[in-house]
């Protein structure tokens, strides 16, 4: 049927030509885009939309697959939050009882605004999101708030239960009633390339990416299947450290990262002056415990500190997430990269981060767009002067290419191995599929990291190859092992047997 749309009367057509109609002009909008864009960028985007059209296939089994879940394991669990709850919202009622004379919902943005701001008269917390302030009393704002000493029981239950809320959100989502878990991956939905996920296209399970370790319990292995899930070991600090040497010929961060444990490697060169032990596992074991400020290591301030340096937070975005004195993150950035003024004789440890920076700016004031070393290329639209851009700008080039690089390697073992496992999930720098028990292990484990292996970043000038390794793990549930989950995830090792066994007994509940 050929319809005329330029002159087009929309009630001379039934239900089923409307609808049809609606469809085709959809579609050949998205065409005149796509036409366009290959005018003014020819051949630009090609071999990206190539290889999220071949990602379907590999998402869609996925998606279709789904993931087994321990329909009695899950029912406790959920029985143990609830209760948890129970108890937690009691205390609270009795707290906020006196003050205002009823309970507080701790998840009702109305009922904790009137509760904190003008009942206890706490000043009024404003954020900024997305350029609109509003009055505010989400996390954020309730750090805030937990500076009032007499505010801080009331803001520690209300965390709690949040937390709590989100694990019970998790174990009350609907499965289909072969007793799986499905969700949808997004390839398009998000800027970097990261792919999201969400409830399955007949509305059952949800967002499987951003489930906390500890409720991965219940997501478990097939009957007379393993699980096995592969990480990328600080893939993103890797990338950073290989844009440096590409830029500005510095190795050093990208160096720390393949000589031994990043952490302790920054340490080392953070803090110069303390005497290290010649031993590197005598290295970690001091990082780990010398004390920096009130219960935070040397580790955990080159850990936590070093990430979000790495896409230039200040010193007092480090002060305010990592509730650290501002003197005490001043102090770190500047050994970590930043320098310091007036004579001070420290020598950052990564200056180039800087230029790195410096770079970025330069590409969003002159051309508008980056193009990682994978060949996406993002225009930013934004002000491109503005700080919120430029972080923006700064982070995307490494979170894009962690995302290229996992999806590519998810493809790649999908395509060699799938006669031999079910890939399972995606989780932003990890993959997990399971394999048949019987099968042999180190033969899977070895052929994934040789492909992603196969993923090779070559800088021009120095002929330097990079190549993000990945750690695997093996067991029957997908959370990590513990004495109260010995069948969890356990760290492998070529030619080590596990003498572990399939727990007995799974029960699977259908919704």
């Amino acid at each position: 049927m050929l319809v005329q749309t330029a002159t087009l009367e929309p009630s001379s057509l039934n239900v089923e030509e409307r609808h049809q109609t609606y469809c085709a002009l959809d579609s050949m909008l998205t065409l005149e885009i796509l036409e366009n864009i290959n005018k003014e960028h020819p051949g630009g985007a090609e071999p990206i939309y190539s290889f999220e059209r071949a990602l379907q296939a590999p998402l869609l089994e996925m998606a279709l697959h789904g993931f087994l879940i321990d329909g009695l394991d899950r029912h406790r669990m959920e029985l143990s939050v609830k209760k948890k709850v129970g108890e937690a919202r009691m205390v609270l009622d009795q707290l906020a009882q006196p003050i205002w004379g009823k309970s507080l919902n701790p998840r009702s943005h109305t009922q904790l605004s009137e509760f904190f701001y003008k009942c206890m008269k706490i000043p009024e917390i404003w954020l900024s999101f997305k350029g609109e302030r509003r009055l505010s009393v989400n996390r954020e704002a309730l750090e805030k708030i937990d500076e009032y000493m007499y505010a801080r029981p009331l803001v520690s239950l209300i965390l709690m239960c949040r937390d709590l809320y989100k694990q019970l959100d998790v174990l009350t989502e609907e499965i289909d009633n072969d007793g799986r878990h499905r969700t949808s991956y997004n390839i398009g939905g998000t800027e970097t390339g990261r792919l999201s996920s969400s409830t399955s296209v007949l509305g059952t399970g949800g967002n499987a990416q951003n489930i906390s370790p500890e409720l991965r319990r219940v997501f478990v292995a097939d009957p007379g299947f393993k699980l096995c899930s592969i990480d990328l070991e600080q893939v993103e600090a890797r990338d950073v450290g290989f844009l440096c040497g590409c830029l500005f010929g510095d190795w050093s961060l990208l160096d720390s990262c393949e000589s031994g444990d990043l952490h302790t490697n920054n340490c080392k060169l953070i803090w110069p002056d303390h005497k290290w032990p010649n031993s590197p596992v005598e290295c970690r074991q001091l990082a780990e415990r010398f004390p920096v400020y009130h219960g935070w290591t040397m580790r955990d301030l080159a850990k936590r500190g070093g990430h979000l340096t790495n896409y230039n937070g200040t010193a007092w975005t480090m002060s305010r997430v990592l509730k650290l004195p501002i003197k005490v993150c001043a102090e770190f950035q500047a050994r970590y990269c930043r320098g310091a003024s007036h004579g001070s004789g420290i020598r950052p440890a990564y200056p180039a981060l800087r230029h790195y920076w410096a770079w970025i700016a330069d590409r969003l004031q002159t051309v508008g767009s980056i193009t990682t070393p994978f060949g996406r290329q993002r225009h930013f639209f934004g002000d491109q002067r503005s700080d919120a851009t430029l972080r923006e700008a700064i982070a995307f080039v490494p979170q894009s290419m962690t995302a290229d690089r996992t999806n590519l390697w998810l493809w790649k073992v999908w395509a060699n191995l799938s006669n031999r496992i079910q890939m399972l999930a995606q989780t932003h720098d990890s993959i997990t599929f399971q394999f048949q028990e019987d099968d042999n292990i180190d033969e899977i484990v070895v052929h994934v990291l040789a492909l992603l292996g196969e993923i090779k970043l070559v800088d021009s000038k120095s002929q330097r190859a990079y190549i993000s390794p990945g750690e695997a793990k093996v067991g029957w549930n997908w959370a990590p092992i513990s004495e109260s989950n010995p069948a969890g995830l356990r760290k492998w090792k070529k030619g080590a047997s596990d003498e572990r066994v399939r727990p007995s007994g799974l029960v699977r509940l259908s919704s």
